[in-house]
């Protein structure tokens, strides 16, 4: 019986541990779902659906996007930036189990971060709304 009990509870703790690996954006604040370029809702919880355009804002430097971008092991495929002032980077994660998108050259990403005075967003696997 306590093979049994063992059994379930590292099924239990693996279940929680991917939901957390795959869940990156809930690492760095709390993720907003978008559809049709608006956000929805909250994503309240650990786990949203992977083909979920998801969204987290919140306030930094280029420097805090690129810890935000390393805390959920995204390597920069691409990086942008406009006569504006906006920067916009192009990444992939394997923690991020969003369908993979793909840039003219060829590049697969499927994280996407915008840098713009003082305002960081990061969302996969693209970035929605207004940056």
């Amino acid at each position: 019986m306590k093979t049994l009990y063992a059994v379930v509870i590292l099924f239990v703790a693996s279940l929680l541990g991917v939901a957390v690996w795959f869940s990156p954006l809930c690492d760095i604040g709390t993720p907003t779902a978008y559809v049709d370029n608006m956000p929805i809702s909250a994503l309240d919880g650990l786990c949203y659906p992977s083909d979920a355009l998801c969204r987290v804002d919140f306030s930094g430097s280029e420097k805090d996007m690129a810890r935000a971008l390393g805390s959920i092991f995204a390597v920069t495929v691409k990086k942008v930036k406009t006569d504006d002032g906006l920067t916009v980077v192009y990444a992939f994660s394997p923690r991020v189990c969003a369908p993979s998108q793909y840039l003219r050259s060829g590049e697969e990403y499927n994280v996407m971060a915008a840098y713009n005075s003082g305002n960081i967003s990061v969302g996969t696997p693209i970035l929605s709304g207004c940056y």
